[in-house]
């Protein structure tokens, strides 16, 4: 390969790994994480807490949960308004390990 294609071949290298970088930032992803429920509001929503900020959020779930409760949320695609209790933590954590 002469040196004009090497560079050529870069450019369009760097060119793709543009393109694709920039397509997976638009890209939303679920995120899920653990949270306590804080209280429960007269509509039938939770009170939780994000990275230090106060949601209200709905529940997946037929149980009712109860307030210290541990329950897994989920924010679906990265839209905040569409985060939701999709599970109870069960999980017991073990000061040993």
């Amino acid at each position: 390969m002469t040196e004009e294609n090497n560079k050529a071949l870069d450019v369009l290298v760097n060119k793709i790994a543009a393109l694709v970088n920039a397509g997976n930032e638009r890209l939303g992803y679920d995120k899920t994480f653990k949270a306590t429920i804080w209280g429960k509001n007269a509509d039938g929503t939770y009170q939780i807490t994000y990275c230090g900020q106060k949601y209200d959020i709905s529940s997946a779930l037929e149980a009712e949960l109860s307030p210290g409760e541990s329950v897994w949320v989920k924010i679906p695609g990265g839209i905040f308004r569409h985060m939701h209790i999709c599970g109870i933590n069960r999980r017991k954590t073990n000061a040993h390990n």
